[in-house]
């Protein structure tokens, strides 16, 4: 019989070798897997997320008029601002980037206004942080 003259240890080497082209074999294949992750939203996208923030959404009902402004932070960017600001980026996860939506608010009784930080993951799609900004006189 044919497989009586393989000893223990061919036995042995072969196995090894099956085992480890399983292994290669579903490296690749997990490598080659489509990504999940979505192509980063759009500054309109992120300007109507932003709307349904609840500072936002306080600050339109009172304001006679409002700007908008926002900036694209890539990852990298965002890692090196979570150095210098924690507080507005410490929540966005690794590896992803950012719209920061400020709203420019006006009101016209009292005269001033104020503004709003929405930071909305561009990944995600979901609003991260919001906060009440700098009081204008």
């Amino acid at each position: 019989m044919v497989l009586k003259r393989f000893s223990k240890r061919t036995w042995f080497v072969l196995w090894v070798f099956f085992v480890a082209l399983i292994v290669v074999i579903a490296t690749y294949a997990y490598m080659q897997r489509p990504s999940i992750a979505r192509e980063p939203i759009t500054r309109e996208e992120a300007i109507e997320i932003g709307t349904n923030s609840e500072l936002v959404k306080e600050g339109l009902a009172i304001s006679r008029s409002f700007t908008i402004e926002t900036n694209y932070r890539n990852s990298s960017m965002v890692e090196q601002l979570k150095l210098w600001n924690s507080e507005l980026y410490e929540k966005v996860p690794e590896g992803h980037s950012v719209w920061e939506v400020i709203w420019w608010l006006t009101y016209q009784y009292p005269p001033g206004g104020h503004n709003v930080i929405v930071i909305v993951d561009a990944e995600m799609a979901t609003i991260i942080h919001e906060e009440k900004g700098i009081i204008l006189l």
